[in-house]
């Protein structure tokens, strides 16, 4: 049997709501037919759709389409059915959760890259001989050392000696006189020969104690005086 319904009864069938549920002003009304010869199967077994108050419910046909109540529906398959009123919604399963904003992860500040801090340069040494003179024993001769700290300097040019209030003057020879060995690390060991003795004007035994022979060493920057002394 076909009935025709008004749209609030065919909104009833589809929702299973209140009648003041579908009275917004967004309703359209509609002619639809109530198809109380449609029958339906759920899972392979027959099945009628009922209301909340157990009453039997049947489908209805608007524009050669089928329309099904919703709720019974949902609830004999088993999925949630729930209506907003304010948004006018229906919510099959759970309602939509809102997502928590996401919260960004602190910046990490780079570690500040301490500059490697600049060496001072190092002063640079000054010439400089260590002693600054020595006995020289007439009867036990032997050689001597003198520790040279270069400082700008690279080499010696040169050896002087003088004695008695300058009446005595002598030439060093590189070599027979002395020897310069450089250490390579800014210093050198500057060896002063016996063989300094044969450019007296007398065997050095005859020089009386007490005898100062100053020796003036000259380098391509500065010199300096070393001072030999004659004792028994």
């Amino acid at each position: 049997m076909k009935k025709k319904w008004i749209l609030m009864l065919a909104v009833v069938m589809l929702f299973a709501f209140t009648a003041g549920v579908v009275a917004a002003p967004a309703v359209q009304e509609i002619t639809v037919n109530l198809a109380t010869d449609i029958k339906i199967t759920l899972n392979g077994n027959a099945w009628t759709p009922k209301d909340a108050d157990g009453s039997t419910m049947a489908p209805i046909v608007y524009n050669g389409r089928t329309y099904l109540p919703v709720r019974a529906i949902g609830e004999a398959l088993g999925v949630k059915v729930d209506w907003k009123q304010d948004t006018r919604t229906v919510i099959l399963g759970e309602a939509a959760v809102k997502p928590e904003p996401k919260k960004e992860d602190p910046v990490k500040e780079e570690p500040k890259k301490e500059e490697p801090k600049k060496e001072e340069p190092k002063p640079t040494a000054e010439l400089a001989i260590s002693p600054t003179s020595f006995d020289y024993n007439k009867n036990a001769g032997a050689d001597g050392d003198i520790a040279i700290t270069w400082g700008s300097a690279t080499k010696i040019t040169g050896i002087t000696g003088s004695a008695m209030g300058g009446a005595l003057k002598i030439n060093l020879v590189e070599g027979t006189h002395y020897v310069v060995k450089d250490n390579g690390d800014g210093t050198a060991v500057l060896t002063v020969k016996t063989e300094l003795t044969s450019l007296l004007p007398v065997p050095i035994t005859m020089v009386p104690d007490g005898t100062e022979l100053t020796l003036n060493i000259k380098f391509d920057k500065g010199e300096k005086n070393f001072i030999i002394k004659v004792v028994s």
